[in-house]
């Protein structure tokens, strides 16, 4: 007897591209949100200095390096057209 080949995928391989293509659609986005945030976080520390809304203490400097570092890190594979 001969068997037929299944003409269905299977189901985890089906959830597998599902999630791909969700995990894409999300990373994309808030990788490019990222990697311009890291060229505007310094630009906006510096007008956030001079116009005295924050000061410089060792929170605030802990807090920009940490976001600073979080965007470079998010946004490293973003390239802009």
């Amino acid at each position: 007897m001969l068997s037929t080949p299944n003409p269905d995928p299977p189901a985890h391989t089906t959830a597998r591209h599902l999630a791909s293509t969700v995990s894409e659609s999300i990373m994309s986005p808030l990788r490019a949100s990222a990697f311009w945030a890291t060229i505007a976080l310094p630009l906006l520390a510096l007008v956030l200095l001079v116009a005295g809304v924050v000061s410089i203490s060792l929170l605030t400097t802990a807090g920009f390096l940490a976001a600073y570092g979080a965007c470079a890190i998010a946004g490293h594979n973003h390239t802009p057209n």
